[in-house]
């Protein structure tokens, strides 16, 4: 093996000529710690020949800012090289065109996790790898993570009470906004992680749901100015809060276009809602607002400019007086009226719009975990309310009547229903599967599925039985 970092090229072919399976993983490697080591070793077991990509100090500083990276690449390199499971080590330029080590060294096997492609970007990768395995994270938090905490544990020491004073902060709040458990997701995580804030005045969180899960920021305070500027608020203070929404973003670290709606528990304000809008966020859900403030007045002219759409969640004008009279059977692929959150309804009405059947796996926006003949399984994005796990299995083709289910999926049925509990280790819940018409179903939408749902402590109220207009506070999209 090299020891410059570079790509050995003809260890490459002769690897290949040898018919050896190469793999490709990549990573910065920061402050390495053991989810690196199982990671990188769970990686070399899906190949014959790994090569393990690190980022320059150059480009995670361009990527995550001048406080990292916190080893210098030539530790880093080394430390890699010794422990001897890599059959090649490439540093890579910060100026590396995207997917550029990728598409040289077109691997058998791309090695990644769910937070680094998704599903298009895996779909497009196929074109330069025979395949994307995707692992798990082999540790509960990224180094990221892990440094964040590290940094907002020293910053909470230097204020007395802080947890205390955010918690203080966070019970009035809920009952200002008459807050319970039962509420959908993510309202409730939504407004528990506000207790994650170090800005004890107005704590604030945000969330988006990305690659299959809730992701979760808080806005954070910078502590390293001084002490008397932080407890008496001034100025000073207030430029150097990290708002929950950039906190979010930091979060997901790598995403570069984001299209999922974003909620937060105070509207954003007008400089967050530039960045949201360069992210390409489309849609902002919102608790609260101060709107004879001059930032939010800027914010929302912004989004308006912009043609971001913002919704009040505590605060939705009722129209459904005046959409008694839809025909909501003469929908093509949904059933409006049984959706049960706006963000649903909205998805659901623009792929109507677009003449798009929401679950054809083509178009369905969450992950496709695995797929079989005639069916595909996936999590379900909009989980009923007390699930544990809650999963659709949904048919691959156009079927929307049960009399047109062959015998093939009856059976073929059985079989990812068993497949799922040994594959999740699901110990008991419930196989749901609805049918005809939707006021009597229960079902939002049209193409046949089931759902294998799981409780957690408590009792899954998960509705069999529909109804004739839309729920109280939702609405149909302008369009309509």
């Amino acid at each position: 093996m090299k020891d410059n970092g570079k790509l050995d090229k003809l260890a490459l072919i002769k690897a290949r000529s040898e018919d050896k399976k190469i793999g490709l993983v990549q990573g910065s490697w920061d402050l390495f710690h053991l989810g690196h080591l199982k990671y990188i070793k769970k990686a070399k077991e899906l190949c014959d020949y790994l090569i393990v990509a690190m980022d320059s100090d150059e480009k995670i500083k361009k990527r995550k800012g001048n406080g990292r990276p916190i080893i210098p690449e030539d530790e880093r390199y080394n430390f890699i090289k010794l422990l001897e499971i890599a059959d090649d080590i490439v540093i890579k330029d910060a100026n590396e065109e995207k997917w550029g080590l990728i598409k040289e060294v077109r691997p058998d096997v791309l090695i990644a996790i769910k937070e680094n492609y998704n599903a298009l970007q895996i779909m497009n990768l196929e074109e330069y790898c025979e395949e994307v395995a995707i692992l798990p994270r082999q540790s509960e938090s990224s180094t990221s993570d892990k440094i964040r905490k590290i940094t907002i544990a020293e910053q909470r020491n230097r204020i007395d009470d802080l947890d205390k004073k955010v918690d203080e902060k966070v019970e009035e709040f809920k009952k200002r906004i008459d807050f319970n458990n039962k509420m959908d997701a993510p309202l409730p995580q939504l407004v528990n992680y506000m207790k994650k804030s170090t800005d004890w005045i107005t704590p604030v969180s945000a969330a988006c749901y990305y690659n299959s899960e809730w992701h979760f920021g808080a806005n954070q305070s910078n502590f390293n100015i001084p002490k008397s500027d932080v407890e008496n608020r001034t100025e000073l203070y207030y430029a150097t809060v990290e708002h929950a929404e950039i906190n979010l973003l930091k979060n997901l670290e790598n995403v570069e276009k984001l299209d999922s709606p974003i909620y937060t528990t105070l509207f954003p304000c007008d400089k967050c809602m530039k960045v949201l809008i360069d992210k390409g966020v489309k849609k902002v859900y919102y608790l609260e607002d101060h709107p004879n403030r001059n930032w939010s007045k800027r914010s929302h002219a912004l989004a308006d400019e912009k043609g971001i759409e913002t919704i009040c969640l505590l605060n939705k004008k009722e129209e459904t007086e005046i959409q008694e009279n839809i025909d909501y059977h003469g929908f093509k692929y949904i059933y409006p009226p049984n959706a049960r959150k706006q963000e649903q309804l909205d998805i659901m009405m623009d792929m109507e719009n677009n003449d798009r059947d929401p679950l054809d796996p083509n178009y369905i926006e969450q992950e496709i975990l695995f797929t079989t003949d005639y069916w595909y399984i996936s999590k379900n994005r909009f989980p009923h309310q007390d699930t544990g796990e809650q999963y659709l299995i949904v048919a691959k083709e156009p079927v929307y009547d049960i009399h047109d289910m062959s015998e093939k999926m009856w059976i073929e049925l059985k079989s990812i229903w068993i497949t799922l509990t040994e594959k999740y280790n699901i110990p008991g819940g419930a196989l749901c599967f609805r049918f005809g018409n939707q006021e009597l179903s229960g079902a939002s939408l049209k193409r046949l599925h089931a759902h294998l749902v799981m409780p957690t402590d408590d009792k899954v109220r998960f509705p069999i039985g529909g109804h004739k207009t839309l729920k109280k506070g939702l609405h149909l999209n302008k369009e309509n």
